[in-house]
């Protein structure tokens, strides 16, 4: 009998933790509506991969950062979303992520663009770029541009998601001026893609991606953009 009412005890202590943890969270999730509605998967305890994804929605922007040697670099903002079917907000994705940089693009040239980099983020690499807030999930990065001169450029960017099974998702390439000295203004008026919403914590530590050049190849990381003064 003893031995019965000793089990029973610790089987109530072994799920009086988890019971409470619950609790919590579904009352949070009942504070905030929207976020069920928007990520279900967090009634469980964590956010909700989409695996069917449609539509990749990017952002960009000039910016500075700095490069995979630590050092002040220029380059690009931006902030990525991924969409289901019929999906309003942004979602949480699994598989490869590869963004690709244009130099000297040009929107309106029959001709292929001029592939300057490609960055690679595998699944722990990504997903440390993730943030969440009123758009959904989100992944906010920034791509150093990898040519040393100084000079206005015009450069094209374009995400691509390939899934773990092999399908490819890609955004459409968006049009950004990486302004040289004296041009800041112009390049303001001329892209057509801003980051407005999201800082990235320059104190974030970054899981190593690769990169590939175009055609030598080299190794770098994803480097967090520092928050704006």
């Amino acid at each position: 009998m003893r031995s019965t009412l000793l089990n029973r005890c610790t089987l109530i202590l072994a799920i009086l933790p988890a019971t409470l943890l619950a609790g919590c969270q579904a009352g949070s999730l009942l504070r905030h509506p929207g976020t069920l509605i928007r990520d279900p998967g967090r009634l469980v305890g964590r956010p909700r991969v989409e695996r069917n994804i449609g539509r990749i929605v990017t952002l960009w922007e000039a910016a500075h950062g700095k490069d995979e040697k630590g050092r002040n670099a220029r380059g690009f903002a931006g902030q990525i979303l991924f969409f289901g079917p019929g999906g309003q907000t942004g979602c949480r994705v699994n598989g490869k992520v590869v963004i690709s940089v244009f130099d000297e693009y040009d929107p309106e040239s029959e001709d292929e663009p001029s592939l300057l980099h490609q960055y690679e983020f595998d699944d722990d690499a990504w997903e440390a770029h993730r943030g969440e807030g009123t758009l959904g999930h989100s992944y906010s990065v920034f791509i150093p541009y990898t040519r040393s001169h100084r000079n206005q450029v015009n450069c094209g960017l374009k995400v691509e998601l390939i899934h773990q099974d092999g399908r490819t998702v890609s955004s459409q390439e968006t049009e950004v001026l990486l302004p040289g000295k004296n041009t800041t203004q112009a390049a303001a008026s001329r892209t057509r893609g801003f980051v407005r919403d999201r800082e990235i914590d320059p104190g974030k530590k970054v899981t190593p991606a690769s990169a590939t050049d175009s055609p030598a190849a080299m190794d770098t990381i994803s480097i967090p953009l520092p928050k704006r003064k």
